[in-house]
């Protein structure tokens, strides 16, 4: 073998190696990776959270995006792994159908059930996001579901959450237009606080600097939903401009952008799984 053949076969193994390595990332973004569910474990430990909350789980999921590819099949196992967890709490980030996807009241009805299957005995939480908020009549579809299936919804507003005792944490929720006046109100540093907000950008706001916030989850972007390596996410979104998985900033508390659990756009996720965030509160 002559020294160009040589050449030509390591050029054609080098071309074969990467093609081969396309083909199977595209076979596991479209096929594999969106029927995928993982559980993303996070301990928390805080001079703040009172010891009648130590052992207590959260488990906090967002854009479900019920729709065109997220479908029967795949928001039925979703829940069917939400409730092995058996959460003390639940809170959901927002997003719960697919913008312009109009769900029939039979899949409305499920959605309910799905929801209120789940026991919480601490409560059952979500924030709006903003396909949630595309009109007055989804908004009340949004609404509607939620108050049927016991989820209370914080809506720039904040929550006293206890553990059958006079101390607790709090939980403040914001939506995509945020109102920070009113979702602060009353918060202090004498307690611990979660915030919750469906776009990642409002957490880089200068407001939350000295707003006493000790954790934040935020979603939205599907964690760019794919994600490619050394380049980084495909596109933006809206609301994560400034903040995301691929996107990060140090700021005065932690934080944790999840990657969703629906699809949106197109059905693939590649080095995005969607995730439950299952927190637990430690000694």
């Amino acid at each position: 073998m002559t020294k160009l053949q040589k050449y030509l076969f390591l050029i054609i193994a080098v071309l074969t190696a990467v093609m081969i390595t396309i083909c199977a990332s595209l076979y596991h973004a479209i096929h594999t990776e969106p029927n995928e569910i993982a559980i993303n474990y996070q301990m928390i430990h805080d001079k703040k959270i009172p010891a009648d909350m130590y052992d207590v789980s959260i488990a906090y999921f967002t854009d479900l995006e019920y729709g065109t590819y997220q479908d029967a099949k795949r928001t039925d196992a979703l829940f069917k792994k939400l409730n092995d967890l058996h959460p003390d709490i639940l809170i959901f980030g927002g997003d719960l159908f697919e913008a312009g996807y109009e769900p029939s009241e039979e899949e409305k009805n499920q959605m309910i059930d799905r929801l209120a299957s789940i026991d919480a005995p601490l409560g059952k939480f979500a924030v709006l996001g903003e396909q949630d908020l595309t009109s007055e009549e989804r908004l009340a579809l949004v609404s509607d579901v939620y108050g049927r299936s016991q989820i209370e919804l914080i809506d720039n507003s904040n929550r006293f959450v206890a553990n059958m005792s006079k101390s607790g944490i709090k939980l403040i929720g914001l939506r995509p237009e945020v109102n920070y006046d009113t979702a602060l109100a009353g918060v202090d540093n004498s307690t611990y606080n979660l915030l919750i907000s469906h776009y990642a950008d409002p957490l880089c706001s200068d407001v939350l600097k000295n707003a006493h916030v000790s954790y934040a989850l935020a979603g939205n972007a599907h964690g760019t939903q794919i994600m490619y390596p050394v380049l980084g996410g495909y596109k933006e979104y809206e609301g994560n401009t400034k903040l995301n998985r691929d996107k990060t900033q140090n700021l005065p508390f932690n934080y944790l952008i999840s990657s969703g659990t629906g699809c949106i756009h197109v059905n693939a996720r590649l080095n995005a799984t969607p995730e439950i965030v299952y927190i637990i509160f430690t000694r």
